[in-house]
């Protein structure tokens, strides 16, 4: 599994884009190229200067943008700024969700937020959203605090506040496991049957909460060596767990809009937002459709991950937008509205493909 939270962007080669004619063809009017392409493209189209489709942010802008942007699609119709906004066209919305609606399976639908202006087109901030509270329920989440589609500006503040209400206490399960661990610190030397059920219980709770390399590096490997010291660690930990919850879930409580709760699993995010089985994720095709998935098994080059999963939510051309999400040993929270991320790939086969964007993160060990 892919372990990277927000993957890290690589200087990616320019491909020529612009407007395609014969040289016997007249020049295109200027008008229709800003009107396409954006003010400061025009000299670079008209010197035949080849255009990046990516643009990193320090990129030359079009004096009217009126959003950053990190990748932008071939056609100009998607843009990707950092990890939590991407920008489209309302039509291109409209025409994704027509073929989300048609899957039975898929459980989700795309909402259109704030007007920007990116490249000399009007784009729509885009926010996947739950078909409906059956779909959330299908997908294991609390339809409490999912946005619906469908549901008023103050319906989803409400449930973001009551999210954000949520997250403030730890697990209970942390302070049961602390009544448990003081009893049997009090009864005397305890069974090794006992000490290995606080040991497991602690564990996953550490994983879950402060995530696997916290958890690999402060729980003893044997709660059996010395019982009687093991709980009193384990009770010191579960205060350090209690104490560091709150930071933990600081981007939970500081987030502007209600989001999808995203499993820190790619496959298992892909799956929920897909509703697809398992065994169906891995036969993603090449050039996969909107509802459909990107996957790519990386057993086969060296790096930290095995394969990953991207769920398509929007296609411009050749060139696919996913939400998605990617396992993070290091996180402190298996699951999270601040988990889920937009990225945007190339045509298949080429320098800037879902497989050759991820074999390069792989490779480099970004993430």
């Amino acid at each position: 599994m892919m372990h990277a939270r927000l993957p890290q962007r690589s200087s990616l080669p320019e491909r020529a884009v612009g407007v395609s004619r014969r040289p016997s063809d007249s020049a295109p009017p200027l008008a229709a190229l800003q009107r396409s392409i954006g003010n400061a493209a025009v000299t670079r189209v008209l010197t035949g200067t080849p255009l990046q489709r990516y643009v990193e942010p320090d990129g030359e802008r079009d004096i009217a943008d009126t959003a950053p942007y990190d990748r932008i699609s071939e056609n100009g119709r998607i843009a990707v700024s950092g990890r939590q906004d991407a920008f489209v066209e309302a039509e291109l919305i409209a025409s994704a969700n027509a073929v989300l609606a048609a899957s039975e399976q898929v459980r989700i639908r795309l909402e259109a937020g704030r007007e920007v202006v990116v490249g000399g087109r009007v784009l729509h901030r885009v926010l996947p959203v739950f078909a409906s509270r059956e779909a959330a329920d299908a997908a294991q989440t609390n339809s409490d605090h999912e946005p619906l589609a469908g549901e008023s500006a103050q319906d989803r503040e409400a449930k973001l506040e009551s999210y954000r209400r949520s997250v403030v206490q730890p697990p209970a399960a942390l302070g049961v496991l602390l009544q448990d661990i003081a009893r049997l610190a009090s009864g005397g030397r305890p069974s090794d049957r006992n000490i290995n059920d606080v040991h497991q219980r602690l564990l996953a709770l550490a994983m879950e909460n402060q995530g696997a390399t916290w958890a690999a590096a402060n729980v003893p490997l044997n709660p059996l060596l010395d019982p009687v010291d093991y709980l009193k660690t384990a009770g010191r930990l579960i205060g350090v767990i209690v104490m560091e919850y709150a930071d933990s879930r600081e981007p939970e409580r500081v987030m502007q809009d209600l989001l999808i709760t995203m499993p820190n699993d790619c496959q298992a995010a892909a799956q929920r937002l897909l509703g697809t089985r398992t065994g169906e994720l891995q036969q993603a095709p090449a050039e996969p459709a909107v509802g459909q998935n990107h996957y790519v098994n990386l057993s086969d080059a060296p790096g930290r991950w095995n394969n990953h999963f991207g769920a398509v939510i929007m296609r411009d051309g050749d060139d696919t937008l996913t939400f998605e999400a990617a396992a993070d040993s290091t996180s402190r929270i298996s699951e999270g509205k601040s988990l889920g991320y937009f990225a945007l790939y190339g045509k298949h086969g080429t320098s800037q493909s879902f497989d050759a964007d991820l074999r390069r993160q792989n490779t480099a060990g970004n993430g």
